[in-house]
């Protein structure tokens, strides 16, 4: 056998290995957490230190945050794929709840009113719909998966659900977030078997609406007038700079310069530009590499799962974080008008770091339930088994 066949051989094996999606899963979401906490304590400081509350505020939040997504993630993790079918629509209603009181007593920021205050900390209530939504369309598209060939089968109940929820986000004017939703739902759909002229029929629609919100307000036309004319706005111009300013290998962590007053949103929705200017554009390619490694992970799940429902809410979960970490990246890098949408698994944010830990313990479970896996983590000893085994054989020979 020749070098390039043993070679091709090697990567078709590691395709087809049954923990290859859990493994992808794991060291994607590690650099991006790791890097993300560095960056928000490099970015959040200057903030920080300005609101009189001291320099790691902000910091000690986000680790917070990561503490609580952490744990979302592992028990999500262990869950068996029967409950996580089952917990999905309660999840949505939950969120549903929320989002009612978003609108009744819920804050503004940015123009846009999604959060609401609970034991004194901030929530925002779409994230968790989100999740509550790819698992909602799962499990309802799994079961009527047969009868959607119809536009009645199709709106109800699925598409009239995703519907209702969009419109709850839309009225709280949170397009941005409305977007991410949107590529959810049609990710889903997609998935599920639902013919193609009726993606075509829903995108006319869909462009028709998208054009009459844009109208609705006049800061998103403003936004997107000078997007079209090249007359970047001020957060945009100072972004582009730090990205050029961190050359290949970045000023050194901690050294960025726009964080100190020149870059809005610098540890939020401009993160991406911070991680450049500091780690270079080596910092962002490993931005991208990580992010690259979530998309092959969901592929290997929906491709590998003989479960319709782990098909549907992994590639809507997919959808989700790579969708939303497209549109985030374009608009820092200037291809797209600013919509407000955070980097998922490295902005600031708790509610949006809680819930991404969250949706990657599902696919994690989606993945140790891929055909093989079980088998594969059975016959892989702990950790701590191997350490005390470790131990055991150096006092008997003690």
């Amino acid at each position: 056998m020749t070098a390039t066949a043993a070679r091709r051989e090697s990567d078709v094996t590691a395709w087809r290995s049954p923990l290859g999606s859990y493994y992808l899963l794991v060291v994607a979401t590690s650099v991006l957490v790791l890097v993300g906490l560095a960056v928000v304590l490099s970015s959040s400081s200057i903030a920080s230190i300005r609101t009189g509350t001291g320099a790691y505020t902000g910091f000690l939040t986000q680790a917070i945050a990561l503490v609580v997504g952490l744990a979302a993630l592992v028990v999500g993790s262990r869950l068996p794929v029967g409950f996580l079918r089952k917990a999905g629509p309660l999840v949505l209603y939950v969120a549903i709840g929320l989002l009612f009181m978003v609108l009744a007593t819920g804050s503004s920021v940015g123009g846009n009113k999604a959060w609401i205050n609970i034991a004194g900390f901030s929530l925002q209530p779409s994230e968790i719909a989100k999740l509550g939504l790819a698992l909602y369309l799962g499990n309802v598209l799994s079961r009527f998966r047969h009868k959607l060939t119809h536009p009645r089968d199709i709106l109800v109940p699925g598409g009239i659900m995703a519907i209702f929820v969009i419109g709850l986000v839309l009225a709280g004017r949170d397009m941005g977030t409305a977007m991410i939703m949107t590529a959810v739902v049609a990710i889903a759909f997609w998935v599920a078997g639902v013919p193609t002229r009726f993606f075509v029929l829903a995108g006319i629609v869909g462009a028709g609406l998208i054009v009459l919100l844009v109208f609705a307000a006049d800061s998103r036309v403003e936004r997107i007038t000078d997007w079209f004319n090249g007359d970047s706005s001020w957060q945009q111009i100072h972004g582009t700079q730090a990205l050029a300013s961190g050359g290949l290998w970045g000023l050194g962590p901690g050294m960025s310069r726009e964080k100190w007053g020149w870059l809005p949103a610098s540890d939020n929705d401009y993160i991406f530009a911070i991680i450049g200017e500091e780690f270079g554009l080596i910092g962002t390619l490993v931005i991208l590499a990580a992010y690259a490694m979530l998309l092959v992970a969901v592929t290997r799940i929906v491709s590998r799962s003989t479960d319709k429902f782990v098909q549907i809410s992994a590639a809507a979960i997919g959808a989700w974080l790579i969708v939303q970490a497209c549109v985030n990246i374009a608009v820092v890098l200037e291809l797209a008008p600013v919509t407000g949408v955070p980097l998922p698994l490295v902005s600031s944010g708790g509610s949006s770091l809680i819930m991404s830990l969250a949706a990657v313990g599902v696919l994690m479970a989606f993945a140790r339930n891929e055909p093989g896996a079980p088998e594969a983590l059975a016959t892989r000893t702990t950790v701590v088994r191997r350490s005390l085994a470790v131990l055991s054989r150096g006092r008997r020979r003690g």
